[in-house]
């Protein structure tokens, strides 16, 4: 079942719902689905298993099938590490990964801001300062496009330097459930959303298949009432569990076709 066009903002997919490369998924989901959501587990100098990809191809499967890409960027960079080598290392991964990709036209590069557990939080704080200046201040307009995300620790921690340097925010609403964060709090920075991560939690677990086609219609009608029309990535590493979930979204945002 395809859900191209079917809503007011995007809805779309990870690279990693077959145990493929990623142009595979690509070719799988390009009809099915409005983006695919690009994923760089490591960053390409620590990376044992490099993933290949031809981003020409890409462009051309997205010109194709009307097809969008945003980017989870790699979640080993460290900006707010002590050594600063290592947080140049991570400024300049990101900045070739945007290079590398700009003739896709990627929507969101989704950034997370690891916590560095041997440091205290205020040295933390002020190492990723330091690093989102210099990264704002590398990038100029670019830099909008750079959607930070909520992870394991409250995104009031870091909210006032994303807004600091002018970068946009990733809503991750299966961290927000996984981690007891609120939820509504969350909802709250739509206005400022450049990409939504969405996936169940169960047993523990997040990134599992949807299950809840009452809170699938309040997101919609939320959705709705601000707006919205980034994108909704199904945030999950199976085609079972992206297909559920597509189901379940078929019935739970009925109402929120386009017209």
């Amino acid at each position: 079942m395809a859900f191209k066009n079917r809503f007011p903002w995007r809805l779309g997919a990870t690279s990693c719902v077959l145990p493929a490369d990623i142009m595979a998924n690509v070719r799988q989901l390009a009809p099915l689905v409005d983006d695919v959501q690009l994923l760089f587990f490591e960053s390409a100098a620590k990376s044992r298993l490099p993933q290949p990809f031809d981003v020409q191809a890409l462009r051309e499967i997205a010109e194709a099938h009307g097809l969008s890409y945003t980017v989870h960027l790699p979640a080993d960079l460290a900006l707010g590490a002590a050594a600063k080598v290592e947080r140049q290392e991570g400024i300049g991964e990101i900045l070739r990964l945007m290079a590398q990709l700009a003739p896709l036209g990627v929507l969101s590069f989704d950034l997370h801001l690891v916590r560095e557990p041997d440091l205290p939080e205020a040295a933390w704080l002020d190492n990723l300062a330091a690093s989102l200046r210099e990264l704002s201040g590398a990038l100029g307009e670019q830099k909008r496009l750079v959607g930070v995300e909520n992870i394991e620790y409250p995104f009031g921690l870091v909210a006032p330097l994303v807004a600091e340097y002018g970068f946009g925010v990733c809503l991750d609403l299966g961290h927000l459930v996984h981690y007891g964060h609120d939820l509504e709090e969350g909802l709250g920075l739509l206005s400022r959303v450049r990409h939504l991560h969405y996936h169940g939690v169960r047993g523990g677990k997040d990134h599992q298949g949807l299950h809840d086609a009452g809170q699938a219609g309040m997101l919609g009608r939320r959705l709705a009432e601000a707006g919205y029309d980034g994108v909704v990535t199904l945030e999950m590493y199976s085609l079972e569990k992206l297909q559920g979930s597509l189901a379940l979204l078929d019935e739970g945002w009925a109402g929120f076709h386009h017209i």
